[in-house]
Order: C-alpha cells, then sequence, then structure tokens
C-alpha cells in the first residue's frame, strides 16, 4: 500500500519554513499532496491561483509532491486524497498545544489517519506568514523568509496597490 501524506495550509504565502517541512518530510512517503486550505477565517494577500503556483514553482523539484486546492476539512482532503498521515509543521510550545488539539480532533473525525510534527529548525522558527506579510507591506526585504518567486510576487503586488 502506498504511504501518501497531506501538508495543508492557507500558504498566503508560502515560506522558507512551509518549504523546510515539505524538504523534510516528503522523502517519508510515496506522496506528499500540499492541500491549500481555503481558509474562512483568514482574508488572503495572495488568490488561491496565485499561491497555487506559487507553491508548484517552489516544490518543483520534488517528483512525489503534488499541488492541490480545497475547500473540505483537512481530514476529508486526506480521505479524498488516500492519505494516511497529515504532517503539521511547529515552531515552539504554542504551536505544538494548538496543533496537538487538532491532532485530537482530526484522530475523532477518522482515527486511521495519523498526524506528524515536524519541528521547525533554528533558521525556520520565526517566519510566518503573517510576519512576511507585514514586513512586505512596509517595503521591507523578504527575500531571506520566501522562495525567489513569492518575493517577485510580493514586489507586483505592492506595485499594484500604490
Amino acid at each position: 500500500m502506498m504511504k501518501n501524506a497531506v501538508y495543508a495550509g492557507s500558504f498566503d504565502p508560502i515560506t522558507l519554513g512551509h518549504i523546510e517541512v515539505i524538504e523534510k518530510s516528503h522523502k517519508l512517503f510515496d506522496h506528499l499532496y500540499v492541500v491549500i486550505a481555503q481558509n474562512t477565517q483568514k482574508k488572503g494577500l495572495f488568490t488561491v491561483a496565485e499561491r497555487q503556483r506559487q507553491i508548484a514553482t517552489a516544490v518543483a523539484r520534488f517528483e512525489n509532491v503534488s499541488v492541490v486546492v480545497s475547500d473540505r476539512l483537512t481530514v476529508q482532503a486526506a480521505q479524498e486524497l488516500q492519505a494516511q498521515y497529515l504532517i503539521r509543521g511547529v515552531r515552539g510550545n504554542v504551536d505544538l498545544e494548538s496543533e496537538m488539539a487538532i491532532a485530537e480532533l482530526n484522530s475523532t473525525l477518522d482515527e486511521s489517519i495519523q498526524t506528524l510534527f515536524i519541528p521547525a529548525s533554528s533558521q525556520t522558527r520565526a517566519i510566518s506568514s503573517s510576519m512576511i506579510k507585514e514586513i512586505a507591506s512596509f517595503g521591507g526585504d523578504v527575500t531571506q523568509f520566501v522562495p525567489q518567486n513569492v518575493v517577485q510576487d510580493f514586489k507586483r503586488k505592492f506595485e499594484e496597490q500604490e
């Protein structure tokens, strides 16, 4: 049986922290699906189509990674994709607390799907999409936080708004 995993998030935008999780986890599975979850709680800076393109470009070197969009619960997306695992990146204690609660709920919804936590390295621990958007909105350099293709998208996005 193939081992498939889902790494879900809003990825608005994808960061080098997200890429690190993908790099670490794709080796463990036959296939890793990066699922762009349409988060109803968050107003996105980038459209879903922009995020899908950003991620596809950033992970193109990994043959066993696909990018998909879902408006369903992560567990439902995993079921549809025949994934047995959910991947979650954790940056510290606060993330772990929150992710443990979510993992427990997901397990209640489908106990056959396991959640695996991938710890962030010291280089990516402080990176968050919201922090990066804040830096970029003030004209700051985000080169060290996001893939190069996303840096260009930020420049275009904020030039449009001027």
